[in-house]
């Protein structure tokens, strides 16, 4: 319980502007009711409204008891008003539970308009409880059309017209129930919905007609726009083409091409175009390049290249040179690998608190692609960084490595025994099941041992009599912080744990007098 309290404290004073505007009894309280509730589950509302009718609203959030919260979670309901795609004119965010104040019921009063609001809740883990509200006007509010105007932009001539293309821009504003659509026709065709400026290429007078409705169904009358589109002179190229050419293949260390190369030629014009492209192979005639080159040939070699653009102008040649070596043989060689552990060692040669396995491989043909490891029978994985063994026992690693070519290792093996670092602690439990339960819930989290000795179990003490199941709750979240911090637990390991903790019947009263 101290550790909800807490956690409600923090949130609170971290939105002290959404919150203040809950239980204002002093405000007319609104003739629509909008409800949601929460429970137990933190994936998603127990209910919720899905329309609403613009206007005044009374918003009312219950996460209690009697809507299914049994344990104790802390809930939001939360207006998105960072996403341009949802009305963001209402800011709500209010913070429910069972042991607030207010038993986890709040109110709020709201001014809804027009369109979607999304809703989600923010307590972390909790994004998923989220969903939207359509408001349609209220009937009959809204008789007035949107107002809607048109510009067209572009480069023009003297005489007004616009060369090449022309972009005509539609707007639209509606003060009451808010647009719904715009529309538009060019040059008689049939009206299509107006998403994005329309561009117009062809040559010739031009009429855009374009019209809007609102979301109360009105439609304004139809306007147009008229424009002229002329063609552009084009201006006369005099520039030859910009020519590049790149070599692909796969190289050796000394930077040549093995067995084969593979040469690439690219050419652009802004002006006139490219009209085509030729090359010479080690001094041959030109001939049209209408594809990659390959080169087979081992030994060196130069391949020169030009481009003549469509007004007749041929780049200066250029070239590129590379060398084709021949293939080596086939790498049938598996890697060599070893292993050797370190740490502090006792008299009888076995490893102290912990103790670290390094593996090795070279490959002299191919190269080393990977290495891999696997501890206590456990599934291959890579190796990156030495294994860390700090469980006390023995232990036996098995480890390989694979060649580029494919080729890998037998597998090798390096055993070892770890012992207890720290003499035995007086534990509050034994329980030194594989993993960590809490009651029945299994959270498949290594059970492993602590700083002080003793199993994640033995701390957790989920056989122990509770006051309730608030204070086990709370317990757990204790236990996994300090164990975070020690490093015994990764954020998933502890997360998991404090989850199962709540899901669990722990401290629970039809656990009996055992508080089980």
């Amino acid at each position: 319980m101290a550790l909800m309290a807490v956690v409600f404290t923090a949130f609170a004073l971290a939105v002290p502007a959404a919150y203040a505007a809950v239980n204002r009894a002093e405000e007319p309280a609104a003739t629509q009711v909008l409800t949601w509730t929460a429970g137990d589950d933190y994936m998603k509302y127990t209910s919720a409204p899905a329309t609403a009718v613009a206007g005044k609203a009374t918003i009312v959030f219950e996460s209690s008891a009697a809507t299914g919260n049994t344990t104790g979670l802390t809930h939001t309901l939360t207006f998105d008003v960072s996403n341009p795609d949802y009305n963001s004119d209402v800011s709500l965010n209010i913070l429910a539970s069972p042991f607030d104040p207010e038993g986890g019921r709040h109110t709020a009063e709201v001014t809804l308009t027009p369109g979607v609001y999304r809703y989600f809740c923010a307590m972390p883990g909790h994004q998923m409880m989220t969903g939207e509200l359509i408001v349609t006007a209220a009937p009959g509010d809204d008789t007035t059309a949107p107002e809607t105007s048109a510009t067209v932009s572009g480069t023009k001539d003297a005489a007004g017209n616009y060369v090449g293309s022309a972009n005509v821009t539609v707007t639209a504003s509606d003060a009451e129930s808010g647009v719904a659509g715009i529309e538009y026709s060019l040059d008689g065709a049939a009206y299509r919905s107006y998403t994005t400026p329309v561009a117009v290429s062809s040559v010739g007078q031009h009429a855009l007609a374009y019209r809007a409705t609102d979301k109360a169904g009105n439609t304004s009358s139809v306007k147009s726009v008229e424009f002229t589109v002329v063609a552009p002179e084009p201006p006369k190229d005099t520039t030859a083409p910009e020519t590049s050419a790149t070599v692909s293949g796969t190289k050796d260390a000394a930077g040549n091409y093995v067995s084969s190369a593979t040469v690439t030629v690219t050419a652009s014009d802004a002006e006139s175009g490219v009209a085509g492209i030729e090359y010479s192979l080690d001094g041959a005639s030109y001939r049209a390049y209408t594809a990659p080159v390959a080169v087979n040939a081992v030994g060196r070699h130069a391949l020169a290249y030009r481009a003549t653009d469509k007004a007749g102008n041929t780049s200066s040649v250029k070239s590129v040179e590379f060398t084709v070596v021949a293939a080596p043989p086939e790498d049938r060689t598996p890697p060599q690998v070893s292993a050797s552990a370190s740490g502090t060692k006792n008299d009888s040669g076995d490893y102290v608190g912990s103790a670290k396995v390094t593996v090795t491989a070279s490959d002299a043909e191919s190269g080393v692609a990977r290495i891999e490891y696997s501890l206590g029978g456990a599934p291959y994985l890579q190796y990156s960084a030495p294994v860390a063994i700090d469980r006390a026992g023995s232990h036996t690693l098995l480890y390989r490595a694979t060649d580029k070519a494919g080729n890998t290792s037998t597998p090798q093996s390096l055993s070892l025994t770890i012992v207890d670092s720290k003499p035995p602690t007086d534990c509050p439990e034994t329980d030194d099941r594989s993993t960590v339960f809490t009651g029945s819930i299994n959270t498949g989290v290594p059970n492993r041992i602590t700083t002080n000795g003793c199993t994640v179990n033995e701390l957790i003490e989920d056989h122990r009599a509770w006051k309730n199941h608030g204070a086990f709750v709370s317990h757990v979240g204790e236990i996994v912080t300090t164990l975070r911090k020690e490093g015994v637990l990764d954020q998933r390991e502890a997360a998991e744990i404090k989850k199962a903790a709540g899901q669990s019947d722990v401290g629970m009263p039809t656990r009996g007098p055992a508080g089980r």
